[in-house]
């Protein structure tokens, strides 16, 4: 199986269910008492690496880069 390499964001950890104390996505994880983490725990990040990425990922990461350039996307691939 491929593991994704890199560091992981915590959008992305966050995505994946928890395998340890059963959080749903987009919930943070529970304590053994029963009260919300400000970690997660650290079979969640791996289950998150092990996860394919999400559709769009890709346009995603453009857009991402078109915002850092500040002039858009047209300007990267615009020939003089």
């Amino acid at each position: 199986m491929e593991v994704q390499t890199g560091t992981l964001t915590k959008r992305r950890i966050l995505s994946v269910p928890c395998p340890v104390c059963r959080a749903k996505p987009k919930e943070k994880c529970t304590l053994s008492t029963g009260h919300p983490s400000d970690k997660t725990h650290l079979d969640r990040g791996l289950a998150a690496a092990k996860a394919p990425p999400p559709e769009g990922s890709v346009l995603a990461a453009l857009r991402s880069l078109g915002t850092l350039t500040g002039h858009g996307l047209r300007a990267l691939f615009h020939h003089k």
